[in-house]
Order: C-alpha cells, then sequence, then structure tokens
C-alpha cells in the first residue's frame, strides 16, 4: 500500500489524538464527536435548488430528505444513503458531499435522513431506504420538472448497504419503479468479523474491527438476525436480477473483503457488476476528496462510473 502525505498526516493526527474509541462510548458521545465529513470536506459545490422534503412511509411517519437538482439536470435521480453504521451521521453532515455529487454528475441527489439505531434498530433503517426509492420512482419527475431518466441508489458504508438491500427489496413492490443502478462505495455486506481485510486492517486505519462489532451491537443485537440478507446482503440466496452494481472499496479498510465478495457474487449470480479496489485508501475516503489525492482520484472514478452511454459527448 502506499499513502499519499495527507493521509499518512491523518493517521498520525489520529492516533496522537487519544479519542475515546466508540467501543467505550454510547450512541450519544459517538454523536457529539465531529465527523470525518465534518472534518475534512470543506465547501461543497454550488447547485441550482435545494429543498427539504418530507417523504411518506408505509410505518406513518414522515422521512426527512433533502433534494439537490443541478444547473443542466440530466434527468437521473441519485437516491443517497450517508455513511455511520447506522448510528451516526446526518443529511446535513453530508450536505457538502452530496451537492458536489450533483454538480459534478448533472443527477439530482435526494439525500436521506434514515432513522438511526438504537433509538430505530433494524430493520428500521432499511423500511426507510425503501421508502425512499420508492418515492423516488413515483415523484422524481415531479421534483425534477422534467421525465426521470434513472433511478440510482447509493451510499456510502452502511448507508451503502441499506442502498442494495433496498434495491433488492423494491423489486417485491408491485407497481415500483425498479432501480436502474446501485453505486456502493465500501459497502458493509456482512458480520462475520472474519475476513484477512479485518485481521490485516483490525486497528489504526480509522475504522477498526472494534468499531464495526460496536455499530453492529446497536444497529442488529440479535445476532441471528444479522445473517437474514436484509442486515447482510452477502447472506442472500439469489441475487439474479438486480441492476448494474459498482462498488468501490478502499485498499485498507476492514470492509473491503465483504464489499468486493458481494460484488463477485452478484456477478455470478449474472448482474452487470464492476468492482473497483481503490489503492492506498482507508474508509470514509468519500469525506476527503479535496484532502488526499488518491481519494479525488477515487472520487473521479465514482463520478464516471454514474454517468449514463448517452452522457459521452456531454461537457
Amino acid at each position: 500500500m502506499t499513502f499519499d502525505a495527507p493521509t499518512l498526516d491523518l493517521l498520525e493526527r489520529v492516533r496522537t489524538a487519544g479519542r475515546k474509541p466508540f467501543s467505550a462510548c454510547t450512541a450519544t458521545e459517538a454523536r457529539a464527536f465531529p465527523t470525518l465529513m465534518k472534518s475534512l470536506f470543506g465547501e461543497g459545490l454550488p447547485v441550482a435548488r435545494v429543498q427539504d422534503l418530507a417523504l411518506p412511509t408505509p410505518q406513518g411517519h414522515p422521512l426527512p430528505g433533502r433534494l439537490y437538482v443541478p444547473e443542466a439536470c440530466n434527468g437521473d435521480l441519485i437516491v443517497y444513503f450517508h455513511g455511520g453504521g447506522w448510528v451516526l451521521g446526518s443529511v446535513a453532515d453530508h450536505d457538502p458531499f452530496t451537492a458536489t455529487l450533483a454538480a459534478r454528475t448533472h443527477a439530482a441527489v435526494l439525500s436521506v435522513d434514515y432513522r438511526l439505531a438504537p433509538e430505530s434498530p433494524h430493520p428500521g433503517p432499511v423500511d426507510d431506504a425503501i421508502a425512499a426509492l420508492l418515492q423516488g420512482g413515483q415523484a422524481g419527475a415531479t421534483w425534477l420538472g422534467q421525465p426521470l431518466r434513472r433511478l440510482i441508489a447509493m451510499g456510502d458504508s452502511a448507508g451503502a448497504t441499506l442502498a442494495t438491500v433496498a434495491t433488492r427489496r423494491l423489486r417485491e413492490l408491485p407497481g415500483a419503479r425498479p432501480v436502474d443502478l446501485q453505486v456502493l462505495v465500501y459497502p458493509v455486506t456482512d458480520a462475520g468479523f472474519d475476513t484477512a481485510s479485518y485481521r490485516d486492517f483490525a486497528q489504526g486505519h480509522l475504522l477498526s474491527a472494534d468499531d464495526m462489532r460496536w455499530f453492529w451491537d446497536h444497529y442488529c443485537p440479535d445476532t441471528a438476525a444479522r445473517r437474514h440478507p436484509d442486515a447482510s446482503p452477502l447472506q442472500a440466496s439469489d441475487l439474479a436480477g438486480l441492476p448494474p452494481a459498482r462498488i468501490f472499496t478502499a485498499e485498507c479498510d476492514p470492509l473491503r473483503d465483504e464489499g468486493e465478495a458481494y460484488g463477485e457474487r452478484l456477478a455470478a449470480a449474472g448482474v452487470d457488476c464492476e468492482t473497483v479496489r481503490c489503492p492506498g485508501l482507508l474508509h470514509a475516503f468519500l469525506s476527503m476528496i479535496h484532502y488526499s489525492p488518491n481519494a479525488a482520484r477515487a472520487f473521479e472514478r465514482i463520478v464516471q462510473s454514474l454517468a449514463a452511454p448517452d452522457d459521452e459527448h456531454r461537457p
């Protein structure tokens, strides 16, 4: 592995900061820490319109979301689920990134404030993700003021898990518009904690193995339920028929191997799937695209993956 200088500096700053680990915190204490997205990303790019929405859900609670519509919108809608181990993070935290994503891809982005654990454990966040994709398919054209070209499910880390689970579950809903593309950035796909990347990067690389156990304990405290494919998508018995997938893993991340294993399962099931290992990067590298040259290059690959064939000549 070859870290760029800013990443090496970040690891040293984290090492010397002596911050209390998540495993020694309550959820409330952990939420008081500034997220990497807040600390590192900086300003987002401007978009033509930002609108806060309250999406209806079958469970009866309003689901907050924030819609970003760029200039010269191409008709795509990315429904985005933020990371944070199902416990941390928010639309507000991810605001500069999701605005930048909309501006760079020319797609509208709906960023979803799904309910968090432990207050709303599994399957609450999954239910919210399904509701968001359903509403995106039904109301997207109205939100954008033009025909909806593609419905894209996207997320990072735990949010990527919600994106792919909701994509699969959406197929069960009669009349629902299916997802056209799923883009999963360093996804959580299993609760096994037993891969080579879990062993190699158990500590000292921002996200630790103990952190992930803490997140899972809050999100899905019933360890037997973690084997259900709605919690661990790698455990799904049949992945055939899912929409194309683009998976991006970080080289130095405990979650690397399970993300890549999920890509292999999708490809084996006949799904158009491309899995990219991003070299010299840590978990949460989307927060670092204005900080680390390696992260900036990875983000360019992600932007390219979101282009449709008819975008080839778009400036």
